[in-house]
Parts: C-alpha cells; sequence; structure tokens
C-alpha cells in the first residue's frame, strides 16, 4: 500500500474517531467545530489525490 492510500485511510479514521468522541464523549452537539473537521479532512484526501495524479503523470 503506498502513502497516499495510508495518508487518506488515517485521515478518514481520524476523523470519524473525532466526532465519535465529540459525540458521546464529550457529548457536544454537532456545530461549526465538526462541519469544520470534516472539511479540513475532506480537503485533506483531495491533496492526497492529486498528489497521486501528479506522481503517476509521466514527465
Amino acid at each position: 500500500m503506498n502513502k497516499y492510500d495510508q495518508n487518506i485511510i488515517a485521515i478518514f479514521f481520524i476523523v470519524i474517531i473525532t466526532l465519535f468522541l465529540f459525540a458521546y464523549w464529550l457529548d457536544i452537539n454537532f456545530g461549526y467545530g465538526q462541519m469544520f473537521l470534516i472539511l479540513a479532512g475532506g480537503y485533506g484526501i483531495y491533496l492526497n489525490f492529486k498528489a497521486i495524479k501528479k506522481e503517476q503523470k509521466p514527465t
């Protein structure tokens, strides 16, 4: 498994676990912090896909 795939999986699990902790352990209602976390994770995944395409492009 290449480093980008590992990074995407790690981002996904970090976001899911953090949202789970916010909702059930800290009992925080869904708000701007959680929305920012989802958007930041999505942007990180987008950058990983962009890097994968850039690396595969022949030079």
